[in-house]
């Protein structure tokens, strides 16, 4: 397969761990190697280890876990700017330098969620729109090397996934509207293979296998 990175992008609940599994399988049943990176600002192990270290030394900071504080701090204090700046160059490294030296050993990636989903996160938790920016359009440039899929779902069935299984990090019903209008507005314009994830599990994996050829 030409194609070294494949990246899953929609609203919780529409189906992206279903496909990084299957799709898993498909690469070891093909004896391809392969690393599954999830991506969100702020989550990564560098990250987590910084906020660790920072709320020892800072007793006043936010327990981890989503808090009025915590929301407060990310959208209106000086910290949320330098969070923002620190989960950004964090994300830069992980796309143009961990993922590009995977593929040069020979790993293909599959990104559960990706550079836009990232965007959308930092849209809704710092209230800071940065599609418009340019160095953000070269980062959403396409890629001849990437597959992108979009699994699209309603967001009535987003929410009724989401009571039946456990979520990391999951959005308000408020904050799935706003991320499903965010996907809807930019997806057009992007490079993006649009599914729908109301179909069955195996057609949609059939339907990104043929993607990668």
């Amino acid at each position: 397969m030409k194609k070294n990175k494949v990246v899953f992008s929609g609203i919780d609940g529409c189906g992206k761990s279903t496909q990084i599994n299957l799709l898993v399988s498909h690469f070891n049943a093909q004896n391809i190697k392969y690393k599954v990176i999830w991506v969100r600002p702020g989550s990564t192990t560098f990250i987590l280890f910084a906020k660790s270290v920072a709320r020892f030394f800072f007793r006043s900071l936010p327990k981890p876990g989503r808090s009025n504080k915590r929301e407060e701090i990310l959208k209106k204090g000086n910290l949320g700017r330098w969070w923002f700046y620190l989960t950004f160059v964090d994300l830069i490294y992980i796309f143009y330098l961990k993922v590009p030296i995977l593929n040069l050993i020979g790993y293909k990636v599959i990104f559960d969620r990706h550079i836009f989903d990232a965007l959308i996160d930092y849209q809704i938790m710092l209230d800071r729109d940065l599609f418009e920016l340019h160095f953000i359009k070269l980062l959403l440039r396409p890629s001849s090397r990437t597959t992108k899929i979009y699994l699209e779902i309603p967001i009535d069935i987003s929410k009724s996934r989401c009571n039946e299984k456990w979520e990391p990090f999951p959005d308000t019903d408020d904050e799935k509207v706003q991320r499903y209008g965010i996907y809807r507005k930019h997806i057009d314009a992007l490079d993006y293979i649009q599914l729908s994830g109301l179909d069955s599990p195996d057609s949609i994996h059939k339907k990104i296998v043929q993607h990668l050829r």
